[in-house]
């Protein structure tokens, strides 16, 4: 049966912005004019989705998710988390959220138009409104249920679909001989966008509408959220010391990105200590 602490990553990765379940970290030179902000990457995917680029890429997907062996996935899936400890941790994840971004936006100053300070400002934006925030808690919680354990079928429609992007997601991540680090972060992405258009699909009949609304909401800044994941692992890389600071500004947002990320993490030690 998974632990308390296999669960919050699920849910840190759904919810974070240096999520590396989002993307692959890839290296960023601000002085390197190649590197796309996270929003013109998206940007480009969304155009080729759109299309139909990455229908071959689906098929083969689709094909692998039918006689893929879910069992594990599933396993992991057991453990019922109440909705008080989830509105707990997610609480305590915002306040340190709103706490990094604010000090990240100090860290850079109003004329510094660099690539690194505005993935640093994309970031530390905010691109959700307070019921998107909601919305999205509410579908971030179907990532630990197992099949067929929602309150409805409207439910264990999305929970259906969530495992199966589950698996595709991960199973895009392994090693292809044919497939460059760049184009697998296209296929993470186009994987996105054709889950959430399933989503909405789905929800077009529910009879539950506010788990309607809750999909429509978080379709809305779906790209925004892709393109500021994308950001964040950039600087995420970084910090992990795969870049070189190259001034001061840069060092002091190593640190602090550096420093939250480890409160996140003893914030996912405390609360899985306190719900054993």
């Amino acid at each position: 049966m998974a632990q308390i602490s296999t669960i919050l990553a699920a849910l840190f990765c759904a919810t974070a912005p240096l999520a590396s379940i989002e993307v692959q970290e890839s290296k960023i030179e601000s002085s390197q004019s190649s590197i796309k902000l996270g929003r013109e990457m998206v940007s480009s995917v969304r155009a080729s989705y759109a299309n139909g680029e990455y229908n071959e890429f689906f098929s083969e997907m689709d094909a692998s998710y039918k006689d893929a062996d879910l069992s594990g996935l599933i396993q992991m899936r057991q453990k019922e988390i109440p909705v008080e400890f989830q509105d707990q941790w997610e609480q305590k994840f915002a306040l340190l959220q709103k706490e990094r971004n604010s000090e990240l936006l100090n860290a850079i100053t109003d004329k510094d138009d660099s690539l690194f300070a505005e993935k640093v400002r994309s970031l530390a934006a905010t691109i959700s409104t307070p019921e998107q925030e909601k919305a999205l808690s509410r579908l971030n919680s179907f990532i630990v249920m197992a099949p067929n354990t929602g309150a409805n079928e409207d439910e264990n429609t999305l929970i259906a679909l969530d495992l199966e992007y589950e698996y595709k997601l991960l199973h895009a991540e392994l090693p292809m001989s044919d497939v460059s680090p760049q184009k697998m972060k296209e296929y993470q992405l186009a994987l996105r966008m054709e889950k959430m258009d399933k989503m909405v699909e789905a929800s077009r009949n529910f009879q539950d509408l506010s788990l309607k609304q809750a999909v429509g909401l978080s379709k809305a800044n779906l790209d925004a959220r892709m393109a500021r994941n994308l950001d964040g692992a950039d600087l995420n890389a970084i910090v992990k010391g795969k870049v070189k600071a190259s001034n001061d500004t840069e060092e002091n947002v190593y640190t602090i990105i550096s420093s939250y990320q480890g409160q996140f993490s003893d914030l996912m030690k405390e609360l899985d200590s306190a719900n054993r």
